[in-house]
C-alpha cells in the first residue's frame, strides 16, 4: 500500500487541533532507544492478528485477504484528493464470503464466490450487478485477472500483503467496519448519528492498527469519507464549507452530517494525553483517537 501524508506539518493556533508534544533536545539515546523497543512492541502486539499466507496452495484461502491494483497505487503519493476522484481500484475478499469494493472511491459491498470450475471469481453486489473476473494467475502477494467481457489483453495486475486477520472483525476492511459509510433510509436520532461518528472513528483506529501490524512504512487517507483531516502527530476539524461530499453522503441527509460534525467538534476540543519518546506519530495519533472514542 502506497502513502502519503505530511512529515512536518506544524499546526498552531486553534483549539480545534490536537497537537502531539514534541520530546526536548535533551533527550537521552537511552530513552530514544525505550521509544523505539515500546513501539516494536505495539507493531508486534497488533501482527499477532494477523495470518502470513505464505506456502499455502488454497485458492480460496489465498483470495480471502484485500486485493489493489498496482499501477493505481503508484498514484497514491501524488494525489492530494479528498474524495476518491483519483481510481484506486481494489476489492476485500473476507472469509464470510462478504466483501467490500473500491473502499477509496464509491464503495460496494455484497457477497463473493470462486467457481472452480470456471476460475471465476464473482461479486454479487448487494442490490447490484455481478461482477466476474476470470482467474490468470495467483500467488501469496499477487492475483492476475481479466474482467468478464474484456479481452486477455485486459489484464489486471492486484498486489496484497500476503495476510488476513485472523478475526474479521479487526479487519479495517470488513463491511462490519464500514457500515457507517451506508446512508440510512430514514432520518436517524442524535444517539443514532453519533453511534454513525463513533463507527467512524474505529474504523480509522482499525486503520492505524492495520497499518503499524503490516509495518506500513507511509499512509494514505485517500478517498476515505471524513469530518477530519490527518497530519503526522496532529488531528485537524474540517471546517462546515469544506466538508467533502462522500462524508455528507455517508448520512440520510446534509444536516445530519452537520449535526456529526459539530459532535466531533466538542469531542476534538477536548484535552488529550500525547504519548511522548521518539516513537511512531501514527502510534501517537492511534492513542489519541481511542481516547476520543471513549469520549463518545
Amino acid at each position: 500500500m502506497k502513502f502519503s501524508i505530511p512529515r512536518s506539518t506544524l499546526l498552531i493556533g486553534s483549539c480545534l487541533y490536537l497537537l502531539s508534544c514534541s520530546d526536548s533536545a535533551g533527550d537521552s539515546k537511552a530513552t530514544v532507544k525505550s521509544a523505539t523497543d515500546s513501539a516494536n512492541e505495539i507493531k508486534a502486539r497488533y501482527a499477532e492478528n494477523l495470518i502470513d499466507l505464505s506456502g499455502n496452495k488454497s485458492i480460496n484461502d489465498l483470495l480471502c485477504q484485500g486485493w489493489e491494483l498496482g499501477e493505481d497505487l503508484e498514484n497514491l503519493p501524488n494525489s492530494s484528493e479528498a474524495e476518491g476522484m483519483l481510481p484506486v481500484r481494489s476489492f476485500y475478499l473476507s472469509t464470510d464470503s462478504t466483501y467490500i469494493r473500491n473502499p477509496r472511491n464509491l464503495m460496494e459491498y455484497g457477497r463473493w464466490r470462486f467457481d472452480d470450475a470456471t476460475k471465476m471469481i464473482v461479486l454479487q453486489e448487494r442490490g447490484g450487478s455481478k461482477t466476474e473476473y476470470k482467474l490468470g494467475a495467483l500467488a501469496v502477494k499477487e492475483l492476475v485477472v481479466v474482467k468478464k467481457g474484456e479481452s486477455n489483453d485486459s489484464k489486471l495486475q492486484f498486489v496484497s500483503s500476503g495476510k488476513r486477520y485472523r478475526n474479521v472483525s479487526d479487519d479495517p476492511f470488513h463491511i462490519s467496519n464500514n457500515l457507517w459509510r451506508i446512508a440510512p433510509k430514514n432520518a436517524e436520532s442524535d444517539a443514532a448519528v453519533k453511534q454513525r461518528l463513533k463507527d467512524f472513528i474505529h474504523f480509522h483506529i482499525l486503520f492505524y492498527k492495520d497499518n503499524l501490524a503490516k509495518d506500513e512504512k507511509t499512509i494514505s487517507f485517500y478517498g476515505f469519507p471524513t469530518v477530519l483531516k490527518w497530519y503526522a502527530g496532529g488531528i485537524f476539524i474540517i471546517k462546515e464549507n469544506d466538508l467533502p461530499n462522500n462524508w455528507i453522503q455517508c448520512f440520510y441527509n446534509k444536516s445530519q452530517a452537520l449535526k456529526a460534525r459539530a459532535m466531533m467538534e466538542e469531542v476534538v476540543g477536548k484535552k488529550y494525553k500525547w504519548p511522548k519518546g521518539n516513537i511512531s506519530w501514527v502510534i501517537k495519533n492511534l492513542n489519541v483517537l481511542e481516547q476520543m472514542y471513549q469520549q463518545l
